[in-house]
Formats: structure tokens, C-alpha cells, sequence
């Protein structure tokens, strides 16, 4: 019904005019997770924390944070409080508690609930009331230890003061743990009519407030004192206090009651709460949309539709063209609106100009018109005027579509009437003068150099009292879109949004300074008093031309436009798409600057304290810094730069607030985060330090390098051993060779013995004096051939089968000379053997040969008979060489009568040349003597038997 009676004074008054400050709302589009919002509170690292009807959550300025548990009765509640160890707590509506601790929600272990009544936290302790008394819980352990019983059942809230918990209910409690409980009276009045009470502490003194009546109580030092209100309300949800005055929070709206005085805002919100930040900004929460952000309440906010477009100061008002081909006047006594000019044309009005002189107004909606003091519409024209600057009482600088020119509106003498007349052309009804026929954007006039300039399609032109020409900047044209002048200079904003400087002598050149300080692109500006106003897409930003100094001074938010800006006196005033803020321009405070803070570190995805960073392990090398940036400046992005030691700055995505380090080296590091901003700001610095892996450590290298060393002189000492065995092993394959070579010559000595020769040459000798010349001739050339094939095979190591035979055959020929005729010889070769391929030492068979017929046969009587054979057993070949001579035995009794000293060749230099063979190489020849018996058991001849390993 009161808004209803506001709404009608409002139209009757021709009003759309409130009381209440501008306000930026925040709701479920901007992320919010319910328009239902019951609490507000700011914990000490600064995040803003809200009890939803989705639970609760945690806000930065940009995200929200929701906290919720699958074991939560419900998620609405209310009394938020942070304890000190940083847990956030909250209780839902059905009177249990929850806590969010290191990110997640926890709940406090409770047997029963009472409902939701406050709880209270006083220090390290927790006191909450149950069904049948308070349980005092111990913050650290969170366990409860200490009970209150309490039988009134009546009670109805809670309340804490300093070190005391005070409970309201028939009486009023008063609990100083760990005293005992204390009782005071309450009046019957208070019992009766306070049925559901608020509470809140305002200095010492309460202030006690009932849902349903008119009037209050005050309680100090055990009294209970009523009061009135000065005015009536229907229904009171909750009350805060803020600025050191209570509000009292109702679904009309919320009243400042100060001084017995109340003050009503946001009358068409239901309102649940109101909290004030440390950065002095205002929260409120309402039940049903979302939150309302105020910077500060001193600022005023005048609802208007159409929206405004553009501002002219004028006389005692400041005009107002909208949107729709409506001119309103914003009367700058008492903010009230009048409307000066109406048309249904539908066509938004782009400029506006006010000539106090005349009375007249000059503005630019379908057509360009005139509006005289009586708001009557003297002249128009077609003309599409884009922009209208005062030259003096006579002349404007008009910028329109086609024309860039004068416009006279005075007949007074002015310096610019040559101009003036030079360039008119045939009247249509104005007073106009085109001096250049191209599209014209902007205009502006610089009363120092006397010129005009004209921001046209064709680049930047200009006027003075004796020229026209063009400006360019680095001999390229300039294409500007908008024009101000400031003292003796002109500023202008390019349509690639860069700004230059036109000084006195029409110099041009870049305002860098903007760059330099300002990380946002803007594509307006307006210069007003001693400032220029810059509209970018983030808000409105003051740069002062006197003191170089510059702030935000209006943040922009998606649904909110800002088109025009106008300094009057004291006041600055925005004309904006939901209508016209008014700040005044000393008592305006800056929005508070954003913070960063640095919420959880983790390491390789594990949750880590600052202590634990100094000591990591090797392998504990990913790091993930997890941060906000704490800005409630609305639509404000900030990106943020990190660099680790000394390096370069970096720069993170701008809605980045994780900081990922992906296997990092060991070491000791430090890394630094700060915020990019245009001021200096505070670096957040962390500290950690990655350990070496145990097998780069120095006692571990030291050791390493003892083991190695000791490896390598180990190495080196078995590659000494190495080098003198294969030096010893040479030597003894030298000596091998030598032995070998000896024992080859002993066989070549056997072989070519004196006795031999004397032998044969005796044999020829008889042959000679019998003269039996063809014996003689025959025994001769097979003497020299054995003689020859004896000194060829020295020459050899291997001789093949055949020749083995040949030598045989031409030996046992020139023995068999020396017996009678009955000594034979028999060469068997058996199957499968290849004498031209197969090969055996050289002269390592024809000794034993030679042994058979000297020591065998040469002292037996009667027929005498060597059988060579030679048989191939697998990869082995078998050579047996048998005699029907007088034995070994025998042999060795008839050697030892004739020399004692004697030892046979076959027994030792043959055997030593054996196992000289085997051993250089590496075969396996094997000799065995077998003594052959008759059947009297006496020696009947001796049988050598030879194993040669079969090469190729």
C-alpha cells in the first residue's frame, strides 16, 4: 500500500524521482546462486560470504563459490561468523550447524536441534542452544565441554556481548563461562509483546526489536527500558546495525533509524540485511533479488525514462535529451524533473546546447530545431547537426551531415563575420555559412589561436580568421570522431580510439600519458572543468589535467550505459541507461583497490602448508597456486603477472586464478604475484624449495665418486691383469713356438740322422760294388726325394694326408733296401677318407714309423711286417701303426745293455711335441702304445694307435 501511495505521488508530480542511492544489483546472471539471499558477512582475508537458498557462498568481486555438504538437512540460513581459525560458519534454518574448512563443508556434530535460534562464537568457544540447555563446544577439537541445562521453553533468542552469552526467553540468561548461569527479569509488557524479539548490541546498549510491533526496548546494566517509533511498520524481518544506527530490514524496503528519525530506501525490494565492508562499500540482501551494491549512499539516483542521452547545462538546470525526441530539465536545487520538450517522433535526441543569452535551445533529434524560452519550436531544418560548439555571443561551429560550417545566432560585430560572409551560401531559413561540404563528426574552437576545427570524412580540417587548410600527423591524415577544447589546446580522439594533442601552433601530437597509465580502451571522452572523462567499456574514468591524477569514478556494468557526463559546481552527473546518477564531485571516494590473496598451494594435487614448501622432495616438482582477486568494484577485470626468482613478469589469462608449475627442477625458488594495475601494488611472495634427488646430494656424490674411483683402479688393475696374462699368454705361445719348432727340429733331426744316412749310403755302396746299377740308381733317387720332401715339410706346420703317405711309402722303401727280403710294409687307407683335403702335422707320424722298423723289427728274426691304417671314426681320424717286431720291452732291455744313458725319441720328444700340439692349437691328439702278446703270453710286436682331429 506505501508503495502503492509513492508510486501515485510520483505521477501526480510528474515525478520519477526516489530518495535512494545508485546501486549496482547482483543476482543469479551474475552468477549468484540464488535471488533468495538471508545473511552477509566479510571475513578477515576480505571475500564476502552470503547464506543463500542455495547454500552457502564465498564471492570475490567476479565468481562466486558455492559450499554445500550431501549431508545438509537444508542449504537456507543465516548467521554467518568466521572463528579464529579461519573456518567460515553458518547455520540453516533447521538449526544445524556447518563449517567450510580447507574448501569443503563440514558439519558440526550435533544429537539435536531447537530450530534455528543464533549461535555464538567468543573466543576459542562455540556456544549453541539445544533443546534442554546450552552445549559450550571447544573450537580446536570441536567437541563439546561444558553443558548448561536450561528448562525454559520459551526461549526465543540469543544474543553475545564481549565474554557473555545471553539467552532470551522467560528471562534473560546471562552465561560467563565457565561461571554458573545467571537469570534476569523481564517485564510481563515485554513477555506479552515480544513474542518473536531481534536483537542487536549497539555500543553497550541493546536494542531489542519485535517482528510485530511499533516499538522497541533498550536493555542496559540489568534495565529494560521501552520506546516508540516514530512511525509505523508492518512487519520487521531483521535489523543491523551499520554506521553506528540501526536498519531495520522489511519486506518494503529498509528505514535508517537515527536520531529517532527514519529514513526509507528500496522500497519495492524485500530487504534481509544490510553490511557495510571494510572497503566502506554497502551490501543488502533481499529475498528476492539477489543483492544490492552500494558504494556509498551519499551518491543519488534518479530513475528516468526514456533513457538520457546527452547533457547541456542551462540556466538553473541542467537539460536532459533522452532516447525518444523528449527533452527533460533536471532542476539542480532539489533534483526534481521537469519535462521542457515533447515529440512522438520516436528519434533519440544526439545533441543538445543551451544559449542562456537568447533563451534558446539548439538541438538535433529528426531535424535540427530551435526551442525559445516558452519551449516552443521556433525553426528547423533537415540538417542532420552532429555537433555545436559556442564561438561567442554570435557565432556556432556546427559539424552536420554535407556541411562543416557557421551558424549565426546574434547580431552582434564579431571577428568571424568575413568568414561568415565568404563562405554563405543561399539562406533555407538559418543563418548558415558552409565552409566545407564534407560529412562532419565534431567540432571545436580554440579561443587563443582563434580556429575552428572540423572533424570531417575527410580528415581534420580547421578555419582561422585568414585560412582554411588541413592537419595531419606525420604527413598522414587524421580521422577523428570527437573534439574538445581545454584552454589553449584541443584534444582529439581518433576512430582507431588514440587521443592527440593540437596545441596553439597547431602542432599535433600523441597523448601517450593515457597509454602509459590506463590499461582500457576508450571510445569517448568529454572534458569538463579542469577533467576529461573517459568512457570505456568498463566504467568511467577521471583524469584530472591539473594534478595528472586519475580514478574510476563509475564502474560499468553490462546492463548499465553511460552516454553523457556533466560537471556542475559541486556535482558530477551520469546519464546512464537506467537514468541519472548524481556523485558529488569532493565527497566522491574511490572505489577501493583489489587485492590478491593467495587461497591454497598444492603440490602434485595434495593440499600443503607454508612450512611444508621449504622441505619438498624431488619428485613433489608440480605446484599449483590457487588465488582471487578481491575487487567488489563492479564489472572490474584484473589480470594477474607472476615471476619466479628474477625473471620476467608473465602475464595470466585474465579470468585465470590458478597459477600451474609443471615439473619443476630442483632448487630454491620464489615466486611473485601481484596484480597488473596502472598503480604500484603489493607483490604476494611465496617461498619453496624442491630437494635434490638423494643421488645428487653432495655426501652421495662423494660416495658415488669413491665407489667409482675404487671401480675404476679396480677395472684398472684387472685390465693390468688383463694386458700382462695376453702378454704372458703371448710369451708362452712364443715359447710354444719355440718348443715346437725345436721339437719339429729334433723330428727333421730323426729324421736325418747319421746313422740314417749311413745306413742308406751303405746300402748304395753295396748296391755300387754288386754292381747293380739300376738298385743303385732306384734307392738313390728315393734317398734324394725323401731327403727333399723331409725339407720341404720343415718348411710346414700342416701337410695333407696324401703327402703324409708319399713320405711313408719313399722311407719304408729305403729301409726295406737294408733288410733282406723279408721285411714288409703295408699303407691301408679306409673308406671315406679324403688323403688330398684332410691334413695332420707335418712329420708327426713317420718317428713312429721309424721306431717300428729300428727298435721293433731291426733285432727280430724272421719275417718282418709294418701295416699302416688309416680309418676315419666320426670327425676324428684313426692311424694305427702296427709292427710283428721283438716289443718294447725287449727293445728297451737291448738299449739299456748297449747305452745306459739313451732315451728314445718316441718317448719323450715326440710325446713333448704332442702336447705342444694340443696346446697351440687347441686341438686334442691322442697317442696310445699297446703291447701285443701271443698265447704263451710273450711279445709279439707293438701297436701305436693315433687320434687326430679331422680340419679342412
Amino acid at each position: 500500500m506505501k508503495f502503492l501511495k509513492f508510486i501515485l505521488l510520483c505521477l501526480f508530480s510528474q515525478f520519477t524521482f526516489g530518495q535512494n542511492p545508485y546501486y549496482y544489483n547482483i543476482d543469479r546472471t551474475n552468477g549468484l546462486p540464488s535471488n533468495s539471499v538471508y545473511d552477509i558477512f566479510q571475513d578477515s582475508k576480505g571475500f564476502m560470504w552470503f547464506a543463500t537458498g542455495k547454500g552457502l557462498c564465498r564471492y570475490d568481486g567476479t565468481t562466486f563459490k558455492t559450499y554445500t555438504s550431501d549431508n545438509q538437512t537444508s542449504k537456507s540460513g543465516s548467521c554467518i561468523s568466521e572463528d579464529s581459525f579461519g573456518r567460515i560458519w553458518y547455520c540453516n534454518f533447521d538449526g544445524y550447524l556447518y563449517y567450510v574448512e580447507n574448501g569443503e563443508l563440514k558439519s558440526l556434530p550435533q544429537k539435536e536441534s531447537r530450530g534455528y535460534i543464533k549461535y555464538s562464537i567468543i573466543k576459542d568457544k562455540l556456544f549453541l542452544m539445544q533443546l534442554n540447555g546450552v552445549i559450550v563446544y571447544d573450537l580446536k577439537s570441536l567437541k563439546p565441554i561444558y553443558f548448561y541445562p536450561l528448562t525454559d521453553i520459551n526461549i526465543r533468542s540469543t544474543y553475545s556481548v564481549g565474554s557473555k552469552f545471553y539467552i532470551v526467553g522467560d528471562y534473560i540468561y546471562e552465561i560467563d563461562y565457565p561461571k554458573k548461569i545467571k537469570k534476569h527479569e523481564l517485564s510481563e509488557d515485554f513477555k506479552k509483546n515480544l513474542e518473536v524479539p531481534i536483537v542487536q548490541v549497539i555500543k553497550d546498549e541493546l536494542f531489542i526489536v519485535s517482528k510485530y510491533s511499533n516499538y522497541y526496548y533498550t536493555y542496559k546494566e540489568n534495565k529494560l527500558t521501552r520506546k516508540e517509533f516514530s512511525n509505523s511498520f508492518d512487519f520487521i524481518q531483521n535489523v543491523a546495525l551499520t554506521d553506528n544506527a540501526p536498519w531495520l530490514c522489511t519486506p518494503n524496503g529498509i528505514i535508517k533509524y537515527e536520531n529517532n528519525k527514519a529514513t526509507y530506501y528500496f522500497s519495492e525490494y524485500n530487504v534481509s540485511y544490510i553490511f557495510k565492508d571494510k572497503q566502506q562499500n554497502y551490501w543488502i540482501s533481499t529475498l528476492n533479488n539477489g543483492l544490492l551494491f552500494i558504494q556509498d549512499f551519499k551518491n543519488n539516483f534518479i530513475p528516468l525514462d526514456p533513457k538520457p542521452t546527452i547533457f547541456s547545462p542551462y540556466n538553473d538546470q541542467l537539460l536532459i535529451g533522452t532516447e525518444n525526441d523528449l527533452i527533460y530539465g533536471l532542476q539542480l536545487n532539489d533534483l526534481s524533473i521537469k519535462t521542457v520538450y515533447k515529440n512522438n517522433s520516436n528519434h533519440p535526441i544526439n545533441q543538445i546546447i543551451g544559449n542562456e543569452k537568447n533563451q534558446n535551445i539548439y538541438f538535433t533529434a529528426s531535424k535540427f530545431k530551435i526551442l525559445n524560452q516558452t519551449n516552443t519550436i521556433t525553426k528547423e531544418t533537415s540538417t542532420a547537426v552532429k555537433d555545436i560548439k559556442k564561438i561567442d555571443d554570435t557565432y556556432y561551429a556546427v559539424a552536420a551531415s554535407g556541411v562543416c560550417g557557421l551558424f549565426k545566432v546574434g547580431n552582434q560585430k564579431s571577428k568571424w563575420d568575413a568568414v561568415f560572409k565568404k563562405y554563405y551560401n543561399v539562406p533555407n531559413g538559418f543563418n548558415e555559412s558552409s565552409i566545407f561540404r564534407l560529412n562532419g563528426k565534431s567540432t571545436a574552437f580554440n579561443s587563443e589561436n582563434n580556429c575552428i576545427y572540423y572533424a570531417t570524412n575527410m580528415g581534420l580540417k580547421f578555419v582561422n580568421l585568414k585560412d582554411v587548410n588541413e592537419l595531419k600527423f606525420q604527413n598522414k591524415p587524421l580521422f577523428i570522431t570527437n573534439l574538445q577544447a581545454y584552454k589553449n589546446v584541443v584534444y582529439a580522439l581518433s576512430t582507431s580510439e588514440e587521443l592527440y594533442k593540437i596545441d596553439v601552433n597547431n602542432k599535433v601530437t600523441k597523448v601517450s600519458i593515457f597509454e602509459e597509465h590506463l590499461k582500457e580502451r576508450f571510445t569517448k571522452f568529454k572534458i569538463q572543468e579542469n577533467s576529461i572523462f573517459l568512457f570505456s567499456t568498463n566504467g568511467i574514468i577521471e583524469y584530472n589535467l591539473i594534478d595528472n591524477k586519475y580514478r574510476k569514478i563509475l564502474p560499468l556494468t553490462s546492463d548499465l550505459e553511460v552516454t553523457d557526463v556533466a560537471v556542475i559546481k559541486n556535482e558530477i552527473y551520469f546519464a546512464t541507461s537506467k537514468g541519472i546518477i548524481v556523485k558529488n564531485k569532493f565527497k566522491n571516494k574511490e572505489f577501493a583497490k583489489p587485492e590478491l590473496i593467495v587461497n591454497e598451494i598444492k603440490v602434485n594435487s595434495v593440499l600443503q602448508n607454508e612450512k611444508s614448501l621449504n622441505d619438498l622432495e624431488y619428485n613433489q616438482n608440480n605446484i599449483t597456486v590457487n588465488f582471487s582477486v578481491l575487487s567488489f568494484n563492479p564489472n572490474e577485470k584484473n589480470s594477474v603477472l607472476y615471476k619466479i626468482n628474477d625473471g620476467n613478469w608473465n602475464r595470466l589469462e585474465i579470468n585465470n586464478r590458478n597459477l600451474i608449475l609443471s615439473s619443476v627442477s630442483p632448487g630454491d625458488y620464489k615466486l611473485y604475484l601481484k596484480i597488473d594495475a596502472n598503480y604500484k601494488t603489493p607483490i604476494q611472495q611465496i617461498n619453496f624449495k624442491i630437494n635434490k634427488p638423494f643421488w645428487l646430494n653432495t655426501f652421495f656424490l662423494i660416495y658415488l665418486g669413491l665407489i667409482i674411483i675404487a671401480l675404476a683402479y679396480t677395472f684398472y688393475k684387472y685390465q693390468i691383469q688383463k694386458i700382462e696374462k695376453k702378454n704372458q699368454l703371448l710369451l708362452d705361445k712364443i715359447n710354444l713356438e719355440k718348443n715346437l719348432n725345436q721339437s719339429k727340429l729334433k723330428a727333421i733331426k730323426s729324421q736325418m740322422n747319421p746313422h740314417f744316412f749311413y745306413n742308406a749310403l751303405n746300402t748304395i755302396q753295396s748296391f755300387i760294388l754288386t754292381n747293380d746299377k739300376k738298385q743303385a740308381v732306384s734307392y738313390l733317387s728315393k734317398f734324394s726325394t725323401l731327403t727333399r720332401t723331409i725339407l720341404e715339410m720343415s718348411e710346414k706346420e700342416n701337410i695333407t694326408l696324401s703327402e703324409e703317405i708319399k713320405t711313408l711309402g719313399l722311407y719304408l722303401d729305403i729301409e726295406k733296401a737294408r733288410f733282406d727280403e723279408d721285411f714288409n710294409y703295408e699303407i691301408n687307407i679306409g673308406y671315406g677318407i679324403d688323403i688330398e683335403n684332410i691334413k695332420i702335422p707335418s712329420m708327426l707320424l713317420q718317428p713312429y714309423v721309424e721306431n717300428a722298423v729300428k727298435h721293433g723289427l731291426l733285432h727280430k728274426k724272421g719275417t718282418k711286417k709294418v701295416t699302416i691304417d688309416f680309418e676315419r671314426i666320426f670327425d676324428s681320424l684313426k692311424i694305427t701303426i702296427d709292427d710283428n717286431g721283438i716289443g718294447r720291452q725287449k727293445s728297451a732291455e737291448l738299449k739299456a745293455i748297449k747305452n745306459k744313458d739313451h732315451l728314445s725319441f718316441a718317448t719323450e720328444a715326440m710325446q713333448n711335441r704332442i702336447e705342444l700340439l694340443n696346446q697351440y692349437k687347441q686341438q686334442n691328439i691322442a697317442i696310445n702304445f699297446e703291447d701285443k702278446l701271443n698265447k704263451n703270453g710273450q711279445s709279439s710286436g707293438t701297436k701305436v694307435i693315433i687320434e687326430i682331429p679331422i680340419t679342412y
